[in-house]
C-alpha cells in the first residue's frame, strides 16, 4: 500500500515546537513552585507588571527594549514591594540593596519568555513585514 503524504508539513513540525513549548513551560512552572515565598510575591508583581505591558506596539518587544524604561518600571515594582506586608522582611535582613537587582532578573527573565512566545506564535511573513 502507498504511503500517503502530508500535505502540510509545516503543520507537524509546528506541532512539535508548540509540544517542546508546553514541556518547556511546564518544567518553568515547576521550578517556580521552588522559589522562596518572597521570590514568590515578586514573580507576581513583576507578572502583573509585563501583562499591563503586552500588547502589540509595547516597548518590551522592540529589537532593543529601552534599558531605562525597563529601570523604571523594576523601580516601580519594588516600590510596589517594599508597600507589601510579606515582603518587609526582606528589607530588614539587609538585602534592600539586591531587592532592585532581583526584580530586575525577574523582569528580564519574564519579558525574555514572552518575547520568545511571541516569535514562535507569529507567522514570520507577520514578523518580517514590521
Amino acid at each position: 500500500m502507498e504511503e500517503k503524504k502530508r500535505f502540510y508539513k509545516s503543520a507537524v513540525i509546528n506541532k512539535k515546537g508548540f509540544e517542546q513549548a508546553a514541556a518547556q513551560e511546564a518544567d518553568r512552572r515547576l521550578m517556580e513552585s521552588y522559589y522562596p515565598p518572597s521570590a514568590g510575591y515578586l514573580q507576581a508583581l513583576v507578572t502583573d507588571a509585563c501583562d499591563r505591558l503586552d500588547y502589540e506596539g509595547s516597548f518590551i518587544y522592540d529589537e532593543y527594549p529601552d534599558k531605562n524604561t525597563i529601570e523604571r518600571i523594576c523601580g516601580q515594582i519594588c516600590g510596589q514591594a517594599e508597600s507589601c506586608s510579606e515582603l518587609q522582611g526582606m528589607e530588614n535582613r539587609g538585602t534592600g540593596e539586591m531587592l532592585g537587582d532581583f526584580v530586575g532578573v525577574l523582569f528580564c527573565q519574564e519579558v525574555c519568555k514572552r518575547r520568545q512566545r511571541r516569535k514562535m506564535v507569529m507567522p514570520v511573513h507577520w514578523r518580517q513585514n514590521k
